[in-house]
């Protein structure tokens, strides 16, 4: 019977594996916080658009409502902050995406490695069962053809 091929290394394997998987879940959530802080921007920008026509529209009326000038102008300048903080944001996670997705490239070579090793060392098993297999055959060969001609010795006079 043949024997069964064993990787001595799978439980390394699976811990490979779930290290990459757990990186890409990492990469994953660091997309999503990139997804929102872009999302927040464009919520900014809207905000600071409107906020800008808002102000033009009121200069352009009879009389100049001061205080409200002010107010407006302040908001506008607290909006153009969150920005800019926003933005601050934005690049600190897409480094620290592109640090995250480095460790992931590591984590992919490191199973990638390993499961080469486990197709070369399966292959090699594979070869060696059907060597077996070929050296069975030829002895059984080899044992059928010393019978026969034995035989064929016995049977002729």
């Amino acid at each position: 019977m043949a024997r069964r091929f064993v990787f001595r290394l799978d439980t390394l394997l699976k811990l490979r594996r779930q290290r990459e998987n757990e990186q890409k879940r990492v990469v994953a959530e660091r997309l999503r916080q990139i997804a929102r802080v872009t999302d927040e921007i464009s919520m900014l920008d809207r905000q600071i658009g409107d906020q800008v026509q808002a102000m033009r529209v009121q200069a352009t009326g009879a009389s100049l409502d001061v205080p409200q000038l002010a107010r407006s102008r302040h908001w506008l300048s607290h909006l153009q902050r969150g920005r800019l903080e926003a933005e601050g944001h934005l690049r600190l996670l897409e480094a620290r995406l592109a640090q995250d997705r480095a460790v992931l490239a590591g984590a992919v070579k490191d199973r990638r490695v390993l499961e080469k090793l486990r197709e070369r060392q399966q292959e090699k098993h594979r070869r060696e069962l059907e060597r077996i297999e070929v050296l069975a055959s030829d002895e059984a060969n080899t044992v059928r053809f010393l019978l026969d001609r034995r035989d064929e010795e016995t049977d002729s006079p």
